[in-house]
């Protein structure tokens, strides 16, 4: 099983600018879950965060949401009807780490292939 690798994503902010946003009027989605899962460490999985609790911030004008990328499970919700949701969002990287992701991806893809094709090549074998 291959794992990804660090993109050096640290840190994420999210603004939301919805000046005419009115939960009471009609809830159209938009906003975002936060998965409050331990903050000292990484999630072992998607699913494993998704099985935590979680905070809801809605698009109201006006709100800042900060954390940190890498520790803090989150999922954007949809929207539905014809009201647009809007928000400025800013990733912080580690330059160092962001360099190294594409060629740990090439590596690990190549990998996947060359196993893929070794199992094709044993397996085609009619003695």
């Amino acid at each position: 099983e291959h794992r990804m690798p660090d993109n050096g994503l640290r840190l994420t902010l999210v603004y939301y600018i919805n000046t005419g946003w009115d939960p009471d009027a009609r809830y159209d989605g938009g906003g975002m879950d936060i998965f409050l899962t331990d903050p000292n460490e990484a999630p072992s999985s998607a699913s494993a965060a998704r099985q935590a609790k979680r905070l809801r911030i809605a698009p109201h004008s006006d709100t800042l949401a900060i954390f940190l990328s890498e520790r803090t499970a989150h999922q954007v919700i949809d929207t539905r009807g014809k009201d647009k949701v809007f928000c400025l969002t800013m990733w912080c990287f580690d330059q160092d780490v962001m360099l190294q992701f594409l060629p740990k991806i090439c590596e690990i893809r190549q990998s996947m292939w060359q196993s893929r094709y070794q199992e094709e090549d044993s397996g085609s074998d009619l003695d």
